[in-house]
């Protein structure tokens, strides 16, 4: 395979997924860090003006959106198969219902902190207003909600080590994607939601070691 370049930045959890199933596949890639938000100079002449994080680049063909990106891995390293059984859907589960649960957990928490160039950007990129207030407001529900989520993940690991078996697979990548972000952001309520949950803390251990420095660090603007 012709070398793998990520565009993204540490702190987005949609790069980490990107990051751990390369790793998960055992391929060798090199990072372009890009900036959290707008501009982006080196980014959008490469996508044709695409502006989200990650986004991998094999020669000269870009692949914007996580999906599109996983799906491509698989496409292109089938061997050892990420993509089994219910996978897929685990992965929009986690995409969709566990991530907008994370959102305001941590927000309704860090939002006041957070800077307004940022809060700007991101009602830019959503189109709508990124109420902070709003998730102030709904952590309260969110979190027991969110701790449903994670307890589901733990009752998962019963049998196997994995969620997808005997071997990591996308349904682990796709979990832990929510795991490991509110752990860094909100450690110590990370702590509180997943107390008790005994088995998440070994399998969180072993999903953190896919997501491997690259081979090889490029500058961007």
């Amino acid at each position: 395979m012709t070398g793998i370049i990520l565009h993204h930045y540490e702190a987005s959890p949609f790069s980490q997924k990107v990051r751990c199933f390369l790793g998960l596949k055992g391929l060798a890639w090199s990072s372009v860090i890009t900036p959290n938000m707008m501009p982006k100079p080196d980014l959008t002449p490469l996508t044709g003006g695409y502006r989200r994080a990650p986004v991998m680049q094999i020669g000269a063909d870009a692949y914007c959106d996580t999906q599109v990106i996983l799906a491509e891995i698989e496409r292109r390293a089938p061997n050892p198969p990420a993509v089994t059984g219910p996978d897929w859907a685990v992965n929009f589960w986690a995409d969709r219902l566990f991530f907008q649960t994370t959102v305001p957990v941590i927000f309704g928490e860090i939002g006041d902190a957070v800077p307004k160039a940022f809060l700007d950007d991101r009602e830019k990129l959503s189109g709508r207003p990124f109420d902070v207030a709003a998730m102030k407001g709904a952590a309260g529900v969110m979190r027991p909600q969110w701790r449903a989520h994670a307890a589901w993940i733990d009752k998962g690991l019963a049998i196997h080590p994995f969620l997808s078996g005997e071997r990591p697979g996308l349904s682990d990548v796709a979990a832990y994607m929510n795991i490991v972000w509110l752990s860094s952001a909100l450690p110590g309520t990370a702590k509180t939601l997943m107390a008790g949950l005994t088995r998440i803390p070994d399998w969180a251990e072993k999903m953190m070691a896919l997501g491997k420095a690259p081979a090889r660090r490029w500058p961007a603007a």
